[in-house]
Parts: structure tokens; sequence; C-alpha cells
């Protein structure tokens, strides 16, 4: 849907010079483009303030004890340097957050030579909608050096962040971001909107965010050819040099929202001085690195849960599952040793290395944070075999350990799960069987949602080449789930480059930091996660409150891994909701039920963005209703669908546009019925108009009503029937054509079509607007060949205002086997 900012949103008034600029007097050059762009939106380097939703300020919705961040966007058409990035300190009246609550990094640019695909025995699964085809260069790295030089005609990217402080006072905070540079100052002005609402510290946290890393040395039995952090920082575990970086791996543990530490066990008791293993086999285990690491990151108030990262499975996970021991090589020094799990050796391991860790952890008082694995992504009747039967020998030592693993293969995947303390399975798991894992939560168990190199096709999943906004999105499925966890596998895994990378970027979320050798590097993907976990803490507050509307607002958002919304603006009006009432303030006006509830309908007055509604039901409910919206009163469409209620308060997310709002059917018990929404700032001259195609589409995904294009209401994906399609055959050329009549002339200036959301193949290759006064000489008013807005989903084709009495959208396309296929949505002319 259009863009439209019904709470403290980015301002969608293009800034296209700086609010200041001073520049030496000899200087005479063109002001350069200096914008606001938000955090979920991949800014390129040829991005210019119409692709990005460009604004003249950066404006944040935040609640108390987060981070929230932004990019302010500068180009020029010579080149610069940006020397530093200065604030003040932001005021609300006589409050203040300090300027040292602000930070910045500057956004670098990975090259990508594909993108991202899972290639499984010949089967290419790829990532339906990627923000960009590849390759190109794509936003992802966040610098560490204060200073950059650009070059000419080159956008770049800073990012900008503020960490609210927990006792800051709610209210809308300003100032000013300035770009010092050696042309002059650029400066634009920042708001930030507290709520006074505050998440809890990382630690304290009800979600555990698991991020297996390299640090500490290798996971599993695959090791790396030459040790991570001395292959790529020059350095190994427990040097000097090596617990300086960690100081950096604990600000980003504590700033990030990780608070699982990953403990490799095996290799961590290896590094112990006073581990061995005699020759009757008798292990002497050394905890003295375990210790060091858990006290080290427990002060620096960064751990919630421990993991204890012993796994088995092994080489042998294919044919018979093996356990991971430890023994003496032949040069007297310690090896890993696997066996197969149900010999007397393994049996031996697993009750000396179980009991002595079962007393070390209780020792120290750690047992009611620590949890371990048995072996990861168990499959077929071998993996079912060796699990479960590792997974007795455990238990019947330390039968109250939380055990947990990540599980991928159906139908043990669910199995398994009856069984494990904490179940994991992958997105892909959670979205084709839900009800092993959402039982498994209602018992009381911890649900974490996991990802890898999988899932791929039309799913959440933080790959650098998807949109911006997925992983944060993770944060709002798992609210809407009950889920109160993610893992992921590899922080750090820096072994593999990004061109050999199938998919991009699921090896590591941090880079590799070449020129500051006691940094990391964060990323924009580590960024989403954050947030993500962050609006989670503000669901589960208004949970609190309001349970069964703080997870209507979650679903809004994400109810499934592959059902979410495409529309950051959309992100944006609902999490201000959630901050809103998590904060107590009413959420909605005039309540219409009196009218709604007979089965009328409510003139809005004018075309409203309704974001969802809110209602509350009596002694009497249905189980099921439909919303319905129109722009003439007339001409009415499903909008959204409630389906088994519960009765009492409900929040029902719509994303559409619409003068007029009623229930399909009347309710007599109906109470309340408010609507979450503004009216749009102009209105849409096609707003439930009619028009001419100049193809007939097939029957399976038609346009009876001539309306499918107009009626306010975006398509999901094509299974809801809302848009219809044009076919071609392979290497087929096609142009084709929607056009409007308005019947008397009026002013255009602008045409959004809404690109198919969830497989960016479907979309045309080109969009051309046209005008006319006559309907026969037409006048080409400009077009494009990829989607431009803030989401990288419509088309958004602005020109000077002209007079019209016809408007046309004209398409190309050149079909493929695969793309046999161009689907139309929404298309709105102002």
């Amino acid at each position: 849907m259009k863009p439209f900012p019904l709470f403290a949103a980015l301002v969608l008034a293009v800034a296209c010079v700086a609010t200041a600029l001073t520049a030496p007097a000899a200087e005479s050059a063109a002001k350069p483009l200096l914008w606001a762009a938000r955090a979920s939106t991949h800014v390129f380097p040829d991005s210019l303030p119409d692709d990005t939703g460009g604004a003249s300020a950066l404006a944040l919705d935040s609640a108390r004890n987060e981070f929230e961040a932004g990019q302010v966007v500068v180009r020029w058409d010579r080149e610069f340097t940006i020397k530093k990035v200065s604030f003040g300190s932001l005021t609300a009246g006589r409050h203040t957050i300090a300027a040292s609550n602000l930070t910045y990094n500057f956004v670098k640019f990975t090259s990508l030579n594909h993108n991202s695909v899972f290639d499984k025995n010949g089967s290419k699964q790829i990532v339906y909608a990627p923000s960009r085809p590849a390759p190109d260069d794509f936003p992802d790295g966040l610098s560490n050096t204060p200073s950059i030089k650009v070059g000419a005609n080159r956008t770049q990217p800073v990012w900008v962040r503020v960490k609210v402080p927990r006792d800051a006072a709610g209210g809308v905070y300003r100032g000013t971001v300035t770009l010092e540079t050696d042309r002059g100052n650029l400066s634009l002005p920042l708001s930030i909107n507290v709520r006074p609402v505050t998440i809890p510290d990382a630690k304290d946290s009800g979600f555990t965010d698991v991020e297996w890393t390299l640090f500490f040395g290798t996971v599993s039995y695959q090791e790396p050819p030459v040790e991570t952090m001395l292959a790529n920082y020059g350095f190994s575990p427990f040097s000097p040099e090596w617990w300086k970086l960690m100081e950096d791996y604990a600000r980003i543990r504590k700033d990030y929202r990780n608070n699982n530490l990953s403990l490799p066990m095996s290799t961590l008791l290896m590094q112990g001085e006073q581990t061995r293993v005699d020759p009757d086999g008798t292990v002497h285990f050394d905890w003295s690195r375990v210790d060091e690491v858990v006290e080290f990151f427990t002060e620096r108030g960064t751990v919630s849960r421990l993991e204890g990262l012993w796994m088995a499975g092994g080489p042998g996970y294919w044919s018979k599952w093996d356990v991971e021991t430890l023994a003496t090589g032949p040069d007297g020094k310690l090896i890993k040793k696997y066996v197969d799990w149900d010999t007397a050796e393994a049996d031996s391991y697993i009750t000396q290395y179980v009991t002595a860790l079962r007393d070390h952890v209780k020792a120290k008082g750690w047992d009611q944070r620590w949890w371990m694995h048995v072996g990861d992504e168990p499959q077929g009747a071998v993996g079912k075999e060796g699990w479960l039967g590792i997974y007795g020998k455990i238990k019947a030592i330390w039968p109250e350990v939380k055990i947990g693993d990540a599980t991928f293969h159906e139908g043990l995947a669910s199995e398994i799960s009856q069984y494990e303390d904490v179940v994991i399975p992958n997105l892909l798991n959670y979205e084709t069987h839900p009800a092993a894992w959402d039982k498994a939560r209602a018992e009381g168990k911890d649900l974490w949602l996991y990802n890898c190199n999988i899932p791929t096709l039309g799913f959440l999943n933080r790959f650098v080449d998807q949109p911006q906004y997925y992983q944060r999105l993770i944060g709002w499925l798992a609210a809407a789930r009950g889920a109160n966890g993610h893992l992921h596998w590899a922080f750090n895994n820096w072994n593999i480059s990004m061109d050999d990378q199938e998919v991009k970027g699921d090896f590591w979320t941090v880079n590799v930091d070449k020129e500051h050798k006691d940094l990391l590097e964060r990323t924009l993907r580590l960024e989403s996660l954050r947030d993500g976990i962050e609006d989670w803490e503000v669901i589960e507050i208004l949970k609190r409150k309001q349970p069964g509307l703080a997870t209507d607002l979650a679903k809004a958002l994400a109810s499934k891994p592959g059902t979410f919304t495409g529309d950051v603006t959309y992100l944006e009006r609902i999490r201000a909701l959630v901050l809103d009432a998590a904060a107590g303030k009413p959420l909605a006006g005039r309540n219409l039920a009196k009218v709604i509830k007979t089965g009328g309908a409510v003139d809005l007055g004018a075309q409203h963005q309704v974001d969802g509604v809110f209602v509350t039901w009596g002694d009497a409910h249905p189980e099921s209703y439909t919303i319905q919206t129109s722009y003439d009163g007339k001409s009415w469409v499903d909008a959204g669908t409630r389906t088994g209620s519960k009765g009492g308060a409900e929040f029902v997310g719509l994303n559409a546009k619409a003068r007029y709002v009623r229930l399909k059917a009347a309710a007599p018990g109906l109470v309340d019925f408010k609507i979450a929404g503004a009216p749009v700032g102009r209105p849409n001259l096609v707003g439930g108009m009619t028009y001419h195609k100049s193809w007939e589409p097939p029957k399976d995904f038609a346009d009876d009503t001539l309306l499918e294009s107009t009626d306010g209401v975006v398509s999901d994906n094509f299974g809801d029937k809302r848009p219809y399609v044009i076919q071609g055959a392979p290497d087929e050329t096609k142009d084709f054509s929607v056009t409007f009549d308005f019947d008397a002339p009026k002013t255009v200036r602008e045409v959004d079509v809404q690109g198919y959301v969830e497989y960016s193949y479907y979309r045309p290759d080109t969009v051309r607007v046209l005008t006319s006064v006559d309907g026969t000489a037409w006048t080409d008013r400009g077009g494009l060949t990829r989607p431009n807005d803030a989401s990288g989903n419509r088309y958004l084709v602005r020109f000077a205002p002209v007079e019209a009495k016809h408007v046309k959208i004209a398409f190309t396309r050149t079909f493929t086997k695969r793309d046999n296929g161009v689907f139309i949505d929404e298309i709105e002319v102002y």
C-alpha cells in the first residue's frame, strides 16, 4: 500500500538538499543530496531519495533501555570525505538524552556474485524476493573507521543509532545529526519518540538468542584447516590479543542481546593444562578454561544461559551415530575421538563426562542456566536410535539437565520434541508442522526458532540479499507464536568466502576487521536481529496486560515463517501501536460499534489508511467474521477475516485503504469497533475505479470485477486470488497495459504500482506511465525497471504535474520457463 505514517515514522517529504551547508568560499559545488532512510531499507551505492522512502528528517520510535537506528544518506556529484559525524544532546522540554548515547557507523557494501540459493540434489531453491538481483554490491557491514572518503555520484548511508536510557522520561526528543566533511557541514534533524516502557537487560530477558561461535575454538568434529581466530585475526584463543578482542565481543553480546554463551566443551577442556586421559580410559577434566570464559562474560553482564556444546552425531552421522570423546593421540597429545554411541567405550566416556560436568556445574551454581545437546538435526532410523540412546544415557545420570537440539527432518523432528526440554524447529518445520512445537510450548517448554542455510524461497531468514527487515520480523513471529528464543548456527564461521557461500551470509553475522584487531565489525543483519528481539520484549510487556491484543498485533506483521508483511511502513505503524499500548495509551478514536453491529457501513469521511480494527465482543460473538472495505460504499472487498474468535478484545490487521468499513454480517454481540489508521495525505484518484486491460486474464487468476487493482487491498500471494495474471511462453516478449478514464481532466503527478510481493520473478521487466487528454495521443511520463520504494516492492513513477483525462500503465515482460507470468496487483494514481 502507499506509505502514509500514522505515528512517529519517517517523514515522507523527500530531502534533496542538506538542511545546513557551509562550504569553503572558493567552492561553488552543487549541493549534495542528503536524506533520511529507515533502518529497514537497503540503501545501495546507486540509491536515490525516491528509491528509499527518502525523508527530510530521521524520526524514530523507541521504548526505554533499547537501541533504535536509522540512516542518514548522502550523495554528491564529486568526491568528498566525511571526517566525522557529530551529535548534540536530544531534548524534550526539560529532559535530555546525552549525545554520548548516540553512535554511528558507515555502511559498507559486500559484493555478491549471485543471489542466495539452496541447491539440494540439483533442485535450486532460490530466495524469492531478494532486495536486488546479483551480482551487485549489497549493504551489510558497519565500519569501525570514524571517517570515510565517498566517491563522486556514489551514495553513502550512515548508520545512526540511539541508546535510550532506562530512566529517560517519555516524550519526543529532538536534535541534529551533523556530517562534518572536507567541503563543509551537512545537517539533518533527528527525533525519537520515547515511550515510558522499559525493556529488561538481555541478561534478565525471557528471550534467549543463541549464536554458535568459533571464538573459543571449533564447535564440532569439522576442524578447520587453520584455527579460525588465527586464520582471520593472526592470534589464537587465550592470547593477550584475543582477550582484548573478547572485550569487544562482550560489548556486542550485551548491546545485541546475545545472552546465550556457547561453550565448545571438548575444545575448552583440551585447552585445560590438566585435562588428560589415562591408558585405562579414565578421564581427568580440567574445567579452568570453561570457568575462565564463563566468569569473563558473566562479569560483563552478558549471560542468561550457558550452552554446553558437546555434540554427538559426528563423522558417522549418516550411518551410525558417534559420541565425541577425548583420547590420547599417537603423539601423546589430546585429540577428539569418535566412537559408536552404543559401545562400552562410549558408555564409559558419557558416564565420566556427564557425571563430572553435572557436579562442576552445580558446584559453580550454574545449574539453572545450563543446557546441553545430544546431537544436531537427527534424521531417519539411525538418527532416531542414536539420539534417543544418547539422550537416555545423559538423563539417567543427570535427569534435570535441560536438553535441546536444532531439528529439521520430519517426522523425527516432531517426535523428538516430546523428549526435549528446549524445542528448536527450523523455520521450515514450523511452517509445515507447527502443532508439535506449539504443544511443547503449551506444556511449558522453551520454543526457539532456528534458521541456517534454510529456509530460502519465500521465508524469513537472515541472508545478505534478503530485505533487511526479514531478520527483525523473526522477533515478531516469535511473539505471535509464543516462542521465546532464536538459534542461528554461525556467528563467525569465517572459514568460507562469501563467493563460495550458496546462501549469502549464512556463515557469519559479524565481520572480521583486518584494520582494527581489537574490534569485530557489526552488520545490518545483527542490528535487525536486535531490533526484532527488542520488539519481542515490548510485545511481552503488553502481553502481561492484554495478552490477546498483543498476540494479534504481532500476528498482523508475521503469523507464519512464510506469511508476513512486505511493507516496512506497516511494520512501523503496528510497532507504534504496540509501543503506545504497552505504555497505556488509548489505541484508537471513536467507537463505531453502534452502526457496525447492525450490518451498516461507516463512512470515514475521506480515504483512510486502515491498519486494522480493534474489536470487543460481549457475551455473544461469532466464531469467525469478515471485515470489508470500500472506496465508494458500493463495491466491497473482504479486507480481513478472523477465524477461531475467542471473543473479548481482538485486533484484526488489514493494511488497506478505504473510505468505508463494515462487517460482512450483522453482529449484535459487538461492543467496540475502533479503527487503527488515519486519513491519507492525498486521495487516490483511481480508488474503486474500473479500468481497461489490454488482455484477458486466464480464469484461474481472473479480474472479473475490474477492481482487483483498485480495491485497496494488497495481495499476499497468488493463492489469495487478489492479483490477476498475464502469462507467456519461454522467450516470448509481451507488451500489455492497464488504462484508466477519468471522464474529465485531472491533475496527475504520480502512479504507484504494487509489485508481486512474495516472488519477485513474477514482476514486469518495465513499468511506464503514459497520459492523454483524448485517449488517442499519449505522452510518456517515464518508467522504471525495478521497484523503488522503501520496502523494495512498489514502482513509484513520479513526474511533473500534468492535466490528463486518461492514464495508461504500460508493462513489458520477456518470459522464461520458470518465470511464466506477471501478477498485477494494486495501482494508485495521485
